[in-house]
């Protein structure tokens, strides 16, 4: 059939990671990508884009697969992460829109999708028919060889007939748990701080992600070194990459320095929890503010709790603290979601003055150490 014909090429290809989304055109080939391949499951996709950029930094050789309205939601992190730091990532889309679509909101944007990737310069191979399907490895190779985006766009006609899937379900339990955590406290700690007491703590292997804006700045500050990863753009992407760095890295701590805006932004803490990687933890540095933009306030700063966010997620290890000691504990413990109660404000530091480039070779280099 023509989705093992897919499996077989992306064995061929070398890729040992799929992280997926699923569309209703290509279940089958859905539902046997986990024969064949680990699978991370997404719930939104820009999220996957962090995902395959952390796999990949760390050493993994992963695709994506989604419905092709998907590109709509990735295409600012694809532009801004895999295009701007030259990160390869393969994207088999199923392309919606098209081929007698009998839903209507999904033509206005998936039909025009070559003219959207033509101005964004995003190669793409569009396939027709299952004999075209023999050259997705042209769009794997191509991605990887170029470190560019290179997406499939793979109509439903590629599957026809497709044969029915059969999904066996474990059983659905989940034990009573009862949530609690400290209420707020009065915070001794700004964000520089707080990225101070991280770079304390870690020991020469840990690789650390640091979120956009100041965030990455206050770190670069504190303690510049080739382990960081410092994000120049990519809004919600930090605990994604911190993920996929987790995925490909499971004998190195992986620490993110994450935000309240760019966590409330991103639908990640439920993959992250279901993903398990014990190796990493996620720090969230909450000061209610989007402080990057001005410091206006965000949800968190009087209703959204980070800390039951991540308990609701399925994260086990969660941990709420105020000041430098509580942190430096619970990162010792290697807690995996650390809830910092922070005062708004930023310091004043230059931009950091090194290239995307220069960011992800000596990351790279690091991370084959």
């Amino acid at each position: 059939m023509n989705e093992e014909i897919v499996l077989n090429i992306l064995a061929e290809q070398g890729i040992d990671l799929v992280v997926s989304l699923p569309c209703d055109k290509n279940k089958r080939l859905t539902a046997l990508f986990s024969t064949k391949f680990q699978v991370i499951d997404l719930a939104r996709e820009e999220d996957g884009v962090g995902i395959c950029a952390g796999a990949y930094l760390g050493g993994r050789r992963p695709i994506m697969s989604i419905q092709s309205s998907g590109l709509g939601n990735m295409l600012n992190a694809l532009m801004s992460l895999s295009w701007m730091y030259e990160l390869p990532i393969p994207i088999f889309a199923s392309w919606r829109g098209v081929c007698n679509e009998t839903i209507c909101a999904q033509i206005p944007f998936n039909k025009p999708l070559p003219k959207i990737l033509d101005i964004y310069e995003i190669p793409y191979r569009i396939f027709s028919t299952g004999e075209d399907l023999t050259c997705l490895d042209e769009v794997i190779a191509g991605a990887y060889k170029r470190h560019t985006p290179f997406v499939a766009l793979i109509k439903p006609s590629c599957w026809e007939p497709q044969d029915p899937v059969e999904i066996a379900y474990p059983p659905r339990e989940t034990a009573a748990r009862i949530l609690a955590l400290p209420g707020y406290a009065k915070s001794h700690m700004k964000r520089l701080d707080a990225i101070r007491v991280v770079t304390e703590v870690v020991d020469a292997k840990t690789v650390i992600i640091s979120n956009i804006g100041v965030p990455s700045k206050e770190l670069y500050a504190s303690k510049d070194r080739a382990g960081n990863f410092y994000m120049l753009g990519s809004y919600t992407q930090a605990s994604a990459i911190g993920l996929g760095c987790a995925i490909a890295m499971p004998e190195r701590q992986i620490l993110v320095i994450d935000g309240d805006g760019s966590i409330l932004g991103s639908a990640v803490l439920p993959v992250v929890a279901a993903a398990k990687c014990l190796n990493l933890t996620i720090i969230a540095l909450d000061n209610g503010v989007f402080g990057s933009t001005g410091n206006q306030m965000s949800p968190a700063y009087e209703t959204a709790d980070l800390g039951f966010l991540a308990l609701a997620a399925g994260i086990n290890s969660v941990e709420r603290v105020h000041s430098a000691d509580t942190l430096r504990s619970a990162l010792n413990r290697k807690t995996e979601f650390v809830h910092v109660i922070l005062s708004p404000g930023n310091s004043a530091l230059p931009n950091i003055p090194l290239s995307p480039a220069e960011i992800r070779n000596r990351f790279l280099q690091f991370c084959r150490e």
